[in-house]
C-alpha cells in the first residue's frame, strides 16, 4: 500500500510541474486570420487574326554529293491559320523526293514588320547515283521563329553523320498587301 501512495505522490507531482511550466509559457498566441485566397486576373484573350495573307517560302538546300539539291516549298495562307503541302508519288519509289511542309504564321500580337513562323518539314532526296537504295537520310524537323517581314534566315542546318552530306532550311514569311 505505501507503494501506490508513493506512485500516487509522483503521479501527482508530475502533473504539477506539467500545469505550471504551461502557464509560465502563457496563453497561445491568437490565430492570425487566413487571408482570402486571391482572385486570378483573368488572361486577356487572344487578339483577333490580324486580315493579311502570308506567303511562306521553305527552301531545303541538300548539298554534299555529287550536286546540289534545291527543293522549294511556296505557300499562302492567313494569320494564324495552318497550311501544308505533300508532294509524295502515288507509289514511292526509291526514286521520289519527298517533301511535307505543314506551316502556320502569326502576325497579331507581334511588334510590326515581324512573323512567328511554326514549321514541320520531312524530307527524303532522290537517292544519288551509284548510292545503295537504302542510304537515303531522311530529314524530319519542327521548329519555331520568329521572322523580319520578307527576309530569309537559316532556320536549321543538319550534318549526316555516315556521309558528309548536309542539309539547311531557309524560310522566308512575307506578309501580302
Amino acid at each position: 500500500m505505501k507503494s501506490v501512495i508513493i506512485a500516487l505522490l509522483i503521479a501527482v507531482s508530475v502533473l504539477i510541474q506539467a500545469n505550471a511550466q504551461s502557464r509560465q509559457a502563457g496563453p497561445p498566441p491568437p490565430a492570425t486570420p487566413t487571408p482570402p485566397p486571391r482572385e486570378q486576373p483573368a488572361t486577356p484573350p487572344p487578339p483577333p487574326p490580324a486580315a493579311v495573307n502570308v506567303r511562306i517560302d521553305v527552301t531545303v538546300i541538300d548539298e554534299g554529293g555529287p550536286q546540289t539539291l534545291r527543293e522549294s516549298v511556296s505557300l499562302t495562307t492567313t494569320d494564324r491559320q495552318e497550311t501544308s503541302s505533300r508532294s509524295e508519288a502515288a507509289q514511292v519509289s526509291d526514286s521520289v523526293t519527298i517533301l511535307n511542309v505543314d506551316a502556320t504564321p502569326q502576325v497579331s500580337g507581334l511588334p510590326t514588320g515581324k512573323i512567328r513562323l511554326r514549321v514541320s518539314l520531312d524530307y527524303l532526296p532522290k537517292p544519288i547515283e551509284n548510292q545503295p537504295l537504302g542510304s537515303r537520310t531522311r530529314t524530319r524537323l519542327a521548329f519555331t521563329v520568329v521572322l523580319d517581314d520578307g527576309k530569309s534566315m537559316v532556320a536549321s542546318n543538319i550534318s549526316d553523320p555516315a556521309t558528309d552530306r548536309r542539309v539547311r532550311v531557309e524560310v522566308a514569311a512575307t506578309m501580302l498587301k
